[in-house]
């Protein structure tokens, strides 16, 4: 019997801590004027290019600027150049929004995000033939949660809606009757999703 109520004690303890930890409000402590820094990965479908589903993911590190309950956030994104059956490129500015809108009082910590992205990318198939260049602008809403893990040190991840409008200039090798590569030019509209992480600090201290 000691065996079986043992366990079960441990998992309640367990759970009743963790419930403590996440959810219980600790003073509130806006923060006035702290810049930051932060690196992460993020992951969408437009990456590859536009007439592709594939998600790829890509390197983002981040300027970060904390006011109250408001942080600013402006990056370089980017991908390492791939060699093999593809060559893909792809570079961007970022500039993110986030709202915390319980402010930095717990230990994990929620917010709202909004963000502009301006990319440019090169896709090429080998095998196809398939050369596609696109330029665009794409907008990011979502969810996101943070740990605050002290010192200033934070880990957090999120995922939101993608809305974007692409402009593609490509060519394809020509078919049977075809002479040279064959234009394709259109501009597109697109609805995703996407999903990132990041690791970041702010300097100094909370004020106060």
């Amino acid at each position: 019997m000691k065996l079986i109520t043992l366990p079960k004690s441990g998992l309640a303890l367990y759970a009743v801590l963790l419930s403590a930890t996440s959810f219980s409000q600790i003073q509130e402590s806006p923060i006035k004027g702290q810049w930051g820094l932060s690196a992460g990965v993020t992951g969408d479908r437009y990456q590859t290019g536009v007439m592709y589903s594939q998600m790829r993911m890509s390197v983002l590190p981040m300027l970060t600027y904390t006011y109250g309950k408001s942080q600013f956030e402006l990056g370089y994104q980017f991908q390492p150049k791939r060699w093999g059956s593809t060559i893909n490129q792809y570079h961007g500015i970022t500039f993110q929004y986030k709202r915390y809108f319980n402010g930095f009082g717990d230990r994990f910590v929620p917010y709202l995000y909004t963000g502009f992205s301006f990319t440019t990318s090169r896709f090429y198939d080998f095998y196809s033939g398939f050369d596609s260049r696109q330029t665009g602008i794409n907008m990011s809403i979502g969810y996101g949660l943070e740990w605050q893990m002290g010192k200033g040190f934070y880990m957090g991840s999120a995922v939101g809606f993608n809305p974007g409008i692409y402009s593609v200039r490509g060519s394809r090798l020509p078919d049977w009757g075809e002479v040279g590569p064959q234009p394709n030019n259109q501009t597109l509209f697109k609805m995703g999703f996407n999903v990132n992480m990041q690791l970041g600090y702010r300097f100094g201290s909370k004020k106060k």
